[in-house]
């Protein structure tokens, strides 16, 4: 077998390349768009078998036919895939790649990445609509999350709002691991006027039913090998009014994000709570909110100051920061 590969201006003139060298008997193995000396091109890759197989002979009968009808739709579905593969990939969509967009995202709002501005402000704007929760809150809230990613001051922001609203608010903190956290939230509790619990993560059945405040925000330990995840469905079995919240850095990778959720998706989780909005560069990484199975965004952290810097996620707000710092001009080809 011959593999080769060929550029052009246009996928036709690619095509034509693949034609002229392999002949009419070519496969095309793939596609895609690569800069080169400053301009986008289509490369294909094609290969030709010089061994041809000896025809095989037409199957007769019923069950012969079976395997024809087999075989076309098989025929159908190549051409399909092929005619995808075809299908160029805009500069835009190349561009949102390069500012941190995760490509799966950009191929649920335009196949293959082929999208223009006008298309991909739409479909950001109709997404952004459907990922906000503006659900009631739950009476126990269960703050959880990764290490460093501000657990712990989203949480006190929360509780800051709810008791400036007239709630008696109350924090439960099982963050009996990390160094420093004892005293941080004690710090955050004095301050805000607000009651404190300390407990052990397996203890908090024993705890909560004291807990009689309007509402309990309850600090969980970082997720990690000493705090698994499966540790949490223990919290279920306690009370049907345990809600989890995940706390997530804005900046994090689509990659991290994915294998996170692998872990958590099997425990119900309410919402997405996003820190360190405005610390970044690009806020292409940012749209790994809307990879499929993640669920709705609550709130927003903007900064440190507590509780001004945390709000309550609205379809505005939240497109706001998507489209900050993007660049979604088209002219890129030039």
């Amino acid at each position: 077998m011959k593999v080769q590969k060929f550029r052009a201006k246009t996928s036709m003139e690619a095509l034509a390349k693949v034609k002229e060298a392999l002949g009419e008997e070519a496969v095309i193995l793939s596609t895609r768009r690569v800069r080169e000396g400053g301009k986008w091109l289509y490369e294909m890759t094609a290969a030709v078998d010089f061994d041809s197989p000896e025809p095989e002979a037409p199957p007769r009968g019923k069950e012969g036919l079976s395997l024809v009808l087999k075989e076309i739709e098989g025929l159908k579905n190549l051409l399909y895939g092929l005619q995808s593969s075809l299908r160029p990939q805009s500069p835009l969509g190349e561009s949102l790649r390069e500012q941190g967009v995760p490509s799966e995202v950009l191929k649920l709002w335009g196949e293959n990445g082929d999208l223009n501005k006008e298309t991909f402000l739409k479909k950001v704007s109709e997404a952004v609509a459907r990922k906000v929760a503006f659900q009631s809150f739950s009476r126990v809230l269960v703050f959880i999350g990764q290490a460093g990613v501000g657990k712990t001051t989203s949480l006190v922001k929360l509780a800051a709002r709810l008791s400036c609203a007239g709630n008696q608010v109350g924090i439960l903190s099982l963050d009996t691991v990390r160094v420093g956290a004892r005293e941080q939230i004690s710090r955050f509790a004095e301050l805000l006027d607000l009651p404190l619990k300390f407990a052990r993560p397996e203890d908090f059945a024993e705890v909560l039913p004291a807990c009689k405040w309007d509402f309990v925000l309850v600090d969980t330990p970082a997720l990690s090998v000493s705090f698994p995840v499966h540790h949490l469905f223990k919290f279920l079995k306690v009370t049907d009014e345990v809600s989890f919240h995940l706390v997530i850095r804005a900046t994090e990778s689509a990659l991290v994000i994915k294998t996170l959720w692998q872990k958590l998706k099997a425990l119900p989780v309410a919402s997405l709570v996003i820190t360190h909005l405005g610390s970044w560069v690009s806020s292409g990484p940012l749209f790994w909110i809307f990879m499929p199975g993640l669920p709705p965004v609550s709130f927003l952290s903007t900064g440190e100051r507590v509780p001004e810097d945390f709000e309550r996620a609205t379809p505005k707000r939240l497109l706001g920061f998507l489209l900050r710092n993007l660049d979604v001009e088209e002219n890129y080809a030039a």
